[in-house]
C-alpha cells in the first residue's frame, strides 16, 4: 500500500494497560473504559465524556501535530461548529508518548465526546443529507488558512491518488472506470485547493434527535481540491442508495446545504460526479488490501463493499456528460444559454413571434457581459451605447454579490420588516426634494406608472391624464394607453390628451406660455384631468433639450388644473443627466409623483414611486398596495449596490464629462456629414437626428445606419416620432475612449453607406 499507516497493525493495548495511562497523564482517578471501532487507530471511550485516541504506531508526530492544531483552528474560524476540544494533559501537553504491548510508541491524546451517535448504518433523509453536505461545506470553510506540512503527506484516501491506490490494490474489473475519471482528477489540480478534513462522512458525522451535532475524527486530513472533500461527504451518504430516485433526491439535499455555506464554481460540480466514482474506487481499493493482512479488523474494513459496489454501478451507469449535466442542474450551475441550435425561429415559435421583435436585422446572440462591452455567441465583442438598465456596467461584480449573498440568504415578500428595504427608501428619498418624503417599491417601471396613476385619480377624482406627443411609459394596458409611441394608426385612448414636446418652436416657451397650453389642453377634455406626466428628458420624442421653463410650465399646468405632475426618471434618471441622480433637478422642479425603474437594480427587476405622504395617504383610505415581487429583500440588496457604486465612484459626475465630449465629437462629425442633423442630450445620452438621403426616407436612413454600427461592433438604438434620431443610451461605465470610439465607428458607417451605394 502507499502509506506505512495502512500496513502496520493498530496499537495494541489491554483496557487495565489503558485505565492506568489515563489515571497518569489526564487525572482521571477512577476512569470508565469502552473500545470503540477505528480503521488504523486505538480510539477508547472514557467515563462517556471523552475519548482517547491513540495513534497506529506508524502515524507520523508530525500528522498528530497537525490534527490537534487543525482542531484548535477550526474552535477559532467557526466557534459554533461542534467540532472535539483537546484536553491537556499533566504539565500541560496536548500530546503524550505511549508504549504499546509490542513496544512500539504511539502518539496519544484525549479529546471532548461531543453528544450524538455515528449517522453510520443509519437512514438518511433529505432533511439529515442536507445536514451533512452543510457540515462538510463548514468544516471545510473553518479550515481556510489553516496551513501544515504534514497535510502534504501521501495518504491513500486522496481521492486523486486513486489511480495507484487502485493499481496496488487486487481490486479487479474497474480498469474501465480508473482511466475515465483520471481526466476529472487531474482537472482538481487548478480548483480551489487547501488542507482539508477529508472524511466527512456518516462514520464522523454525529446526529441527536435527527439533527447533526458535531464532526470528528480528522485524521485522514490532507491538502487536497475543496470538491474533492466534498465528494467523500457526498459518495458516504449516497452509498447505501438503492435506486435512481433515492440516488438524486440525496445528492440535491447534500448540494442544497453544502451550497448555503460555500458556493460551488461551474468547474468544481463538473467534476464532482467523477469523484464520486474515483471515492468509491478508494473505498473498494483500501478494502481489498487491508482485509487478508488484517484478519482480525475484517468486518469493520469491508463494511461498505456491497453498498460501494452497487453505488459505483448506479453512479457510474451515466455517462459522463450526463452526469455533469445532470449535477449541473441540481447546483445551479447549468449552462442555460449551451442548446443554441437555430435560436431565432425557436424563439419566435415558443415567444410570440412578432409580438416581441428583436434588434437588428440579424438578431445577435448576446451570452456575456462586463463593463460597457457586450458579447456574443460567435466570441464578438460589441461596444454598448444603448442600455441603460446596466447603469453601472453589465454584471458589476457588486451587484451580482450582493443579490446572490442576499437570495442565499431570504428573498421573501415585504410583508415582513427587513432592514435593507427600510434602508433603500431611506436613501431614496435623501436625494429627492424635501417634500417628497414617501418611497412605494415595484418591480418595474410600467408598475410604477400604473401605481402612480392610482395615487394620482384617487388623490384628484380626475380620470384624464395629458401625456407628450410621442410619449413612452409602460407596457400594460392602461401605460401603453398612455404611450402616443405605441399608438397603432388610428388609436385615440379615451380619457386622454396630448401636449407638443419641447421641439422647434415649444422649446422656446416660458413656463407660462407652457403653462397656459396645458391648462387648454385640459380643458378641452370631457373629464377633469388627475395626471400630467412627462419623461423628464423627452427620450421617446428624440432625446430633446429640456429648458427648463418648459418643465416648470407643466407642473404649473398641472396644479391650475386641479392635475398632479409626475416626473418619469425611468430613462433618465440614475444619474444619467449627472451630476445629481434625477432629471428634473436640473430643471429646478419639483414634481409631485416620481417613478423610477429600469437602472435601478442593474439587471435585478425593482422599481419604485416617490411622493408626498399626503397623496399615499388618501389612497390608502380604501386600498393597500401590495406587489408580491416589489420589496424583496434581494431586490433592495440590488439597489443598495447600484446606489453603492454610483455615490462611491462619481459615475454621475463622469457622465456629464464623457456625455459632454460624446456630443462635442458627434457635433464635429456632422459639420462635415450632411446625414446627420441635430445633435441634442444631457449628460450621458444623446440623440442624433438623421436625416433623408435622396429618395431614402430619415427612417430608412437611421436603420441603415444602425445596422451598419453592428457591424463595427457597436449597439445603439433609435427613437423619436419618426424613428430617425440615433439613441446613444449607454452604461455610465462609458469613458472618454468609449465615447470616441463611438464617434469613429459611426464615421465609418457613414463611409461604409456611402460606399455601398
Amino acid at each position: 500500500m502507499t502509506t506505512d499507516v495502512f500496513t502496520e497493525s493498530a496499537p495494541a493495548f489491554s483496557l487495565a494497560t489503558l485505565r492506568d495511562l489515563v489515571r497518569e497523564h489526564w487525572h482521571l482517578a477512577d476512569p470508565a473504559l469502552r473500545p470503540l471501532d477505528s480503521e488504523r487507530d486505538l480510539n477508547v471511550l472514557v467515563d462517556d465524556r471523552y475519548v482517547l485516541k491513540v495513534a497506529n504506531p506508524a502515524e507520523r508526530a508530525d500528522v498528530v501535530d497537525m490534527e490537534v492544531r487543525a482542531l484548535t483552528h477550526v474552535h477559532a474560524a467557526d466557534p459554533t461548529l461542534a467540532v472535539p476540544a483537546t484536553v491537556a494533559a499533566r504539565g500541560g501537553d496536548l500530546v503524550v508518548l505511549l508504549t504499546d504491548a509490542a513496544g512500539r510508541d504511539c502518539l496519544a491524546r484525549l479529546i471532548t465526546l461531543l453528544p450524538g451517535s455515528p449517522l453510520e448504518g443509519t437512514p438518511v433523509d433529505v432533511g439529515l443529507a442536507e445536514q451533512v453536505g452543510a457540515a462538510a461545506a463548514r468544516m471545510s470553510v473553518a479550515l481556510r488558512g489553516f496551513f501544515h506540512p504534514a497535510a502534504a503527506r501521501p495518504l491513500a484516501w486522496d481521492i486523486r491518488r486513486m489511480p495507484e491506490v487502485v493499481a496496488a490494490s487486487p481490486l479487479d474489473g474497474v480498469r474501465g472506470l480508473v482511466a475515465r475519471v483520471t481526466p476529472a482528477l487531474a482537472a482538481t489540480r487548478t480548483l480551489p485547493s487547501g488542507v482539508q478534513h477529508g472524511d466527512v462522512t456518516l462514520t464522523n458525522v454525529l446526529a441527536e434527535a435527527g439533527t447533526v451535532s458535531g464532526v470528528i475524527d480528522l485524521g485522514d486530513m490532507h491538502h487536497t481540491a475543496v470538491v474533492c472533500d466534498l465528494a467523500a461527504t457526498l459518495t458516504s451518504v449516497l452509498r447505501p442508495v438503492t435506486d435512481q430516485n433515492q440516488l438524486w433526491r440525496l445528492t440535491e439535499a447534500v448540494l442544497r446545504g453544502y451550497g448555503r455555506h460555500r458556493t460551488l464554481s461551474a468547474e468544481e460540480v463538473a467534476l464532482l460526479g467523477e469523484l464520486v466514482i474515483a471515492r468509491l474506487l478508494t473505498t473498494l481499493a483500501v478494502s481489498a488490501s487491508r482485509r487478508d493482512p488484517h484478519e482480525a479488523n475484517r468486518r469493520y474494513i469491508t463494511q461498505y463493499d456491497s453498498n460501494s459496489e452497487r453505488a459505483l454501478a448506479l453512479v457510474s451507469a451515466f455517462g459522463h456528460d450526463e452526469l455533469a449535466e445532470r449535477f449541473a442542474r441540481l447546483a445551479g450551475t447549468r449552462d442555460l444559454a449551451a442548446a443554441n441550435t437555430d435560436l431565432a425561429t425557436r424563439r419566435a415559435d415558443a415567444l410570440g413571434g412578432p409580438l416581441s421583435p428583436l434588434f437588428y436585422r440579424r438578431p445577435l446572440e448576446v451570452v456575456r457581459g462586463e463593463g460597457p462591452w457586450l458579447h456574443t455567441a460567435d466570441g464578438t465583442r460589441y461596444l454598448d451605447a444603448y442600455n441603460n438598465v446596466a447603469v453601472v456596467g453589465h454584471a458589476h461584480p457588486a451587484v451580482t454579490t450582493a443579490v446572490a449573498t442576499q437570495l442565499a440568504r431570504l428573498n421573501t415578500h415585504s410583508r415582513y420588516l427587513h432592514a435593507a428595504v427600510v434602508d433603500l427608501a431611506e436613501r431614496i428619498l435623501a436625494t429627492m426634494p424635501a417634500e417628497l418624503d414617501t418611497c412605494l417599491f415595484t418591480t418595474s417601471g410600467t408598475e410604477a406608472n400604473e401605481l402612480a396613476w392610482r395615487l394620482a385619480t384617487e388623490y384628484t377624482g380626475g380620470s384624464a391624464a395629458v401625456i407628450a406627443e410621442h410619449a413612452y411609459h409602460g407596457s400594460t394596458k392602461w401605460m401603453a394607453d398612455l404611450s402616443p409611441n405605441e399608438w397603432p394608426a388610428g388609436h385615440r385612448p379615451a380619457h386622454t390628451a396630448t401636449f407638443e414636446a419641447p421641439h422647434g418652436p415649444a422649446a422656446g416657451l416660458t413656463a407660462e406660455e407652457a403653462s397656459r397650453r396645458i391648462a387648454a389642453t385640459t380643458q378641452a377634455l370631457d373629464e377633469q384631468a388627475a395626471l400630467v406626466l412627462a419623461d423628464s428628458q423627452f427620450t421617446s420624442e428624440g432625446i430633446l433639450d429640456v429648458p427648463g421653463e418648459f418643465l416648470a410650465g407643466l407642473v404649473d399646468g398641472a396644479h391650475a388644473a386641479g392635475a398632479l405632475y409626475l416626473a418619469d426618471e425611468v430613462q433618465s434618471g440614475y444619474g444619467r443627466s449627472g451630476p445629481h441622480l434625477w432629471r428634473f433637478v436640473l430643471s429646478g422642479v419639483t414634481p409631485d409623483i416620481v417613478t423610477l425603474g429600469k437602472p435601478m437594480g442593474a439587471g435585478y427587476p425593482i422599481g419604485a414611486v416617490v411622493t408626498r405622504r399626503e397623496i399615499a395617504d388618501v389612497l390608502a383610505r380604501r386600498y393597500e398596495y401590495f406587489s408580491t415581487f416589489a420589496a424583496t429583500p434581494a431586490a433592495a440588496a440590488a439597489g443598495h449596490a447600484v446606489l453603492d457604486i454610483l455615490q462611491l465612484t462619481g459615475l454621475p459626475e463622469q457622465a456629464v464629462e464623457v456625455g459632454a465630449r460624446l456630443r462635442a465629437g458627434l457635433r464635429a462629425l456632422a459639420e462635415g456629414e450632411p446625414l446627420l442633423g441635430d445633435v441634442r442630450g444631457v449628460g450621458l445620452l444623446a440623440g442624433v437626428h438623421v436625416r433623408a438621403d435622396g429618395e431614402a426616407a430619415s427612417r430608412d436612413v437611421a436603420r441603415s445606419l444602425l445596422e451598419l454600427l453592428v457591424g463595427q461592433g457597436v449597439l445603439a438604438g433609435l427613437t423619436g416620432a419618426g424613428g430617425d434620431v440615433l439613441k446613444i443610451r449607454p452604461p455610465l461605465v462609458w469613458e472618454r475612449a468609449h465615447a470616441d470610439l463611438f464617434v469613429d465607428r459611426l464615421g465609418r458607417a457613414l463611409r461604409a453607406r456611402r460606399e455601398r451605394r
